[in-house]
């Protein structure tokens, strides 16, 4: 049976992580861009309102993603390259986070009254560029190093798609699936 860390952290090639940060860059994007679009003029009051609720949005996706991230984390072995750059990228993550949190607060008082305010696009394009540079280093973790990646290239399609169908070779050195 499966312990709750386990099913947080996701299936052998299916792991949390990976789709919770794109529901939480996509989010935090749309915020970005909408401030920006309103601090151009186009349409103001729709995407004061917007840019808020996006990166609202956000931010709430923030904890399970920083939470399955921190799980990952953990499995890394300490030392070496991979360590390092997993341990760079989340304290660039934690502080897009953080940019995105000063976002929203120097927002919030706009909302009521339908302005994008000067320090919240200027905030939220800081944040996105740590969220890019956080992206790449959580990208080369992935494609580089293969981090929670299973290239099994015997796996049947249910395998392949099907959560749980497949274990890790570490754990399964036959590489059949349940």
């Amino acid at each position: 049976m499966r312990t709750v860390i386990d099913l947080m952290k996701g299936w052998a090639g299916k792991p949390s992580h990976p789709p919770l940060t794109d529901a939480s860059i996509g989010a935090y994007t749309v915020g970005v861009v909408m401030l920006v679009l309103g601090a151009l003029g186009v349409e103001k009051e729709q995407m004061a309102h917007g840019s808020l609720l996006a990166i609202s949005g956000g931010l709430i996706l923030a904890l399970p993603t920083a939470l399955t991230g921190f799980l990952d984390w953990l499995d890394i072995p300490p030392g070496g390259p991979r360590k390092t750059i997993a341990t760079t990228h989340l304290l660039v993550m934690l502080t897009a986070t953080l940019t995105f949190a000063g976002t929203w607060l120097a927002q919030r008082p706009r909302y009521v009254h339908g302005e994008v305010r000067t320090l919240a696009w200027i905030l939220g394009l800081a944040a996105e560029g740590l969220l890019t540079v956080g992206g790449y280093l959580g990208g080369s973790l992935v494609f580089v190093f293969g981090v929670r990646v299973l290239k099994r290239e015997d796996a049947s399609v249910i395998q392949a798609v099907v959560p749980g169908r497949i274990e890790d070779t570490t754990e399964n050195p036959q590489g059949v699936g349940r």
